[in-house]
């Protein structure tokens, strides 16, 4: 999912090196959650696009230096290239390798994905992500709204442990026993360590009415178990709304992501909500990963007046910044925005910007801390490369990366009440939005800096 360019002083370099990453890019640079595929698992909606590498081609038998960018014909300058790295040694290994090692070598194209993940796995950021052809293949078919899959949503730990953050009710991973909090360690048999969550998403997907079998690892359960699934045709609605509240008079819309229809899809439920009159609107990010960051600015329009909406850094410093209008039918009534650990990047620009301007409170528990941009970009040989190339921060300058934003009413739903089919959360906004009162028993804990 791609947007245009950040709006900025970058000087001739910088520009260049940028333009020679994003090649044909549809557009220009995404937010994204970046460790899960689309909203759910299997879904790669709103997450990939095609772009240009900066890398030539592979030869095959001419060793790793052959994956490198060519720096000479590229124009990209010295002075951005940080990444030197000694060819000459890499292909002595490689020799040393194919020549003395006792087993049999793998192929050219395993050797290659090898290297590639090893440069990206040393930068440390796990939302810098490369996805073999294999991988990358299924992920970029089926990019619309409906999908075949399990109906999950996934994320990878620090620890790089992929966990399933929750399951869509009615799916084959509801169904079937998967629930959140649950770790993935293998998928048909096979083990996922070392591989990226959009490697592990693109496991997970496969023809309606196949079996996958799930290996998964349970806190309170003594050792992992299998479970298999069948999977099914998931078609989730991007939209929700509904009028809540002891008297019905309090407007609720939700949001699963921010894919390319998500304003238009919004815009047209909100104004429909407004035609009811509610006392009060309630918008609900909790469990939405991000997307596109036209679709953010767009759907922050819905809500705030004109000024500052996103600041945008590059690593040597270049700030741009995107700014809302001033053309929203819903910039007046009173409001809250739900928000939890599952939400990320986009619905953290959207929930920032809302809180720095005191527009809404937001209720909840701490969102993710997703601060950063990928620029995702397919490869000569088939595969994907997902690279961080900005972080961005609110309207008051707050870097949220790693820290995420903290609710004005911090209240936590938990798995009991999941299961009671109860909603504490929604509850305090209703309350809220009713009352004007801090809802009973809640902290009110200070934003970080």
């Amino acid at each position: 999912m791609l947007n245009q360019p950040p709006q900025g002083t970058h000087n001739t370099n910088i520009r260049n090196a940028a333009l020679i990453l994003m090649g044909s890019f549809i557009s220009a640079l995404i937010f994204i959650l970046g460790i899960t595929v689309g909203a759910i698992i299997t879904r790669p909606g709103g997450m990939l696009f095609t772009g240009a590498s900066p890398f030539p081609p592979s030869t095959g038998g001419s060793g790793l230096s052959a994956i490198l960018p060519d720096l000479a014909s590229s124009n990209v300058a010295d002075e951005s290239y940080r990444g030197r790295v000694d060819t000459a040694l890499i292909d002595n290994v490689l020799q040393r390798l194919k020549t003395q090692w006792y087993g049999d070598m793998p192929a050219d194209d395993k050797l290659t994905d090898g290297a590639i993940r090893g440069m990206v796995n040393s930068l440390g950021d796990q939302f810098t992500q490369y996805v073999e052809p294999k991988y990358a293949k299924i992920l970029n078919e089926n990019i619309n709204g409906a999908f075949d899959g399990i109906g999950a949503t996934i994320k990878q730990l620090a620890s790089g442990d992929i966990q399933i953050i929750r399951t869509v009710p009615g799916t084959p991973a509801q169904k079937s026993g998967v629930e959140p909090g649950d770790i993935l360690e293998a998928v048909d048999g096979k083990r996922i360590n070392g591989l990226s969550s959009s490697e592990v998403a693109a496991m997970m997907r496969g023809e309606r009415g196949t079996t996958v079998k799930l290996t998964l690892r349970r806190e309170g359960t003594p050792k992992p178990f299998d479970l298999v699934l069948t999977r099914a045709r998931i078609e989730v609605p991007l939209v929700t709304s509904k009028m809540v509240g002891p008297a019905n008079d309090v407007a609720y819309v939700s949001l699963l992501e921010f894919s390319a229809t998500a304003n238009d899809q919004l815009t047209k439920q909100v104004d429909e909500l407004l035609k009811q009159k509610p006392k009060g609107l309630i918008l609900d990010l909790r469990d939405n990963p991000g997307g596109l960051l036209n679709q953010a600015v767009q759907i922050g329009d819905l809500f705030l007046k004109k000024g500052v909406f996103v600041i945008e850094r590059d690593y040597q410093g270049n700030q741009s910044t995107l700014d809302t209008s001033d053309s929203g039918p819903a910039q007046d009534i009173p409001m809250v925005v739900l928000v939890n650990a599952g939400s990320a990047s986009a619905s953290e620009i959207v929930a920032g910007a809302i809180q720095d301007y005191g527009r809404a409170k937001l209720v909840g528990e701490t969102t993710f801390g997703k601060g950063s941009v990928q620029s995702p970009q397919n490869l000569p040989n088939g595969g994907q490369l997902r690279i961080t190339v900005q972080r961005w921060y609110t309207p008051k300058d707050r870097g949220i990366h790693g820290t995420g934003i903290t609710p004005d009413f911090l209240i936590t739903n938990t798995p009991a009440d999941t299961k009671a089919n109860k909603d504490p959360q929604l509850d305090a906004a209703v309350e809220y939005l009713n009352t004007g009162k801090t809802p009973a028993t809640v902290t009110t804990p200070t934003p970080k800096p």
